[in-house]
């Protein structure tokens, strides 16, 4: 029989379309399994294709009391619909059932059917999914996908991930696009599997040549990334072509980002990917939102004109739809503002809600307004809470002001030890500040053992990067001028707001 179509024999199928399919795909198919039938059942099956539903359950009934398996599900589909006789799910579950015992893959899919919907029966996933898999066992249409699928989902029985990945590739080998589709992210992810790249890429490939529009997003990244096959961004934009011809609203975006960079292409094509953006932001896709926000906010000559007033309206749109980068790139306009008024109790909303969410930029904004004072009053226990924050996702600048206040005891302890920490971290990323700091600490042996040598090492790295203070020192040091005194710098010049990534 051909594969089964969820949509034709769920519930929903029967009501819309009972009559066509009943004639032509069940007893159809069943006629033609049996070309050598005779009698009651090719009866019935010729009465119900003519509309004729009484003598068609009839002649079925007839069959099906004699045993018939194809007939029996048949009287239990006509029960089910109420066609030819009155419609009573218990009269339909107990033909199904009959069928069933003679192992017939239609019935055991119905009966799996009947308990999830609660037709006939009491309602049970565990039921549904025990009579699914019988079917699925004999490989009866999709039935190994909604095996796999419950299993994924943990529905009518415990979630198990290596359950879900043997079925849907059962499916996924019989050609289920979804099934092939769900397979590719197990694959990518672990789920279930051994993590392969390869295997995720095998499975994309081949939903994506079935025309499904997310596989064919996927297999553009993967080509982009050249994960799991040759690396190749052309290859990656006929993909996300592909998936955007379907209004695949993701594939617009990175269609926009590649032209916007210049990725796969020759070169950079702002008006290509300010169209591609444009349409991607008003289907509503907020990365969209973002990366046109900062296309109106930097401005490209003779694409779009700088305009922070509309940048600021797709950051709001995009923040509001949970987009952290973009509340960041808000809360940084009511700071300075640009394109909407200065507003201090707006930039903090919105750098909050980015800052919570994670974005390391509003992270670091947020301790400087409440190291500022710019809420209203000097707060540097909540400046430090937000610049531990961001430094413990690798924030340069803010490490340097964390290790400052542990240094100056305000909003935290002091302490030495953790002092010295934050600005070496600070330091090995190139912070000049942090450099010349270390350099003081180990000049003065503040907590550590005195060290011209790595104190000399230490200013030339923040030296070289014109960092007067510390040319200062390093000619004091080499004797080339006269000795300036050595404090731990309360001077929190780093502490300046930084301005988001646009495309993060």
């Amino acid at each position: 029989m051909n594969a089964m179509n969820r949509g034709w024999f769920g519930r929903k199928g029967f009501k819309s379309g009972a009559a066509a399919f009943f004639a032509a795909a069940f007893f159809v198919a069943f006629s033609g399994a049996a070309q050598a039938a005779q009698g009651d059942f090719e009866e019935g099956t010729r009465a119900y294709a003519s509309g004729d539903y009484d003598k068609a359950f009839t002649f079925t009934m007839r069959a099906a009391e004699d045993g018939d398996a194809r007939a029996r599900t048949a009287v239990g589909l006509m029960y089910e619909l109420g066609r030819g006789t009155r419609r009573s799910g218990r009269e339909a579950v107990r033909w199904y059932r009959e069928a069933a015992k003679q192992q017939f893959p239609m019935a055991l899919f119905k009966m799996g059917e009947m308990y999830e919907y609660g037709i006939g029966v009491k309602q049970s996933d565990e039921e549904a999914l025990s009579w699914y898999r019988r079917a699925a066992n004999e490989n009866y249409g999709d039935t190994p996908y909604i095996v796999g699928t419950w299993y994924r989902a943990g529905k009518g029985t415990a979630k198990n991930d290596s359950q879900a990945a043997r079925w849907l590739e059962r499916a996924a080998k019989k050609g289920n696009m979804q099934a092939q589709k769900i397979l590719g992210e197990m694959y990518l992810k672990a789920e279930g599997v051994i993590q392969s790249d390869e295997d995720a890429a095998k499975w994309y490939l081949k939903a994506a040549q079935q025309g499904d529009a997310e596989s064919q997003y996927a297999m553009g990244l993967l080509y982009i990334f050249g994960r799991g096959v040759y690396q190749d961004a052309e290859d990656g934009i006929k993909m996300f072509e592909q998936a955007a011809a379907q209004g695949y609203e993701d594939a617009y975006y990175e269609l926009g980002i590649m032209n916007l960079y210049g990725e796969g292409l020759w070169m950079k094509k702002p008006a290509m990917a300010y169209e591609w953006l444009k349409k991607s932001a008003e289907a509503g896709n907020a990365k969209g939102m973002y990366a046109l926000g900062g296309m109106y906010q930097k401005g490209y000559e003779g694409v779009v004109a700088k305009n922070d007033a509309e940048a600021a309206r797709w950051y709001e749109t995009a923040a509001r739809k949970g987009h952290a980068g973009a509340a960041a790139a808000l809360g940084m306009m009511y700071i300075t503002g640009d394109g909407v008024p200065a507003d201090t109790r707006q930039a903090i909303t919105w750098t909050h809600k980015a800052a919570m969410q994670g974005d390391v930029a509003a992270q670091f904004n947020l301790g400087v307004l409440y190291s500022k004072g710019e809420s209203g009053t000097t707060d540097y226990a909540k400046a430090a809470e937000w610049f531990r924050k961001a430094a413990e996702q690798g924030h340069a600048i803010a490490q340097y002001n964390l290790g400052w206040l542990y240094g100056n005891g305000q909003g935290v302890p002091f302490s030495a030890n953790r002092t010295f920490y934050w600005f070496e971290k600070a330091a090995r990323q190139g912070n000049a500040d942090a450099q010349y700091s270390l350099g003081m600490l180990f000049e003065e042996g503040w907590n550590v053992e005195k060290d011209t040598g790595k104190a000399i090492e230490w200013y030339r790295l923040a030296a070289a990067q014109d960092d007067v203070k510390a040319k200062e020192r390093l000619n004091a040091l080499e004797g080339r001028a006269t000795s300036v005194s050595g404090t731990v710098d309360t001077n929190t010049g780093s502490a300046s707001f930084e301005q988001p990534d646009f495309i993060k």
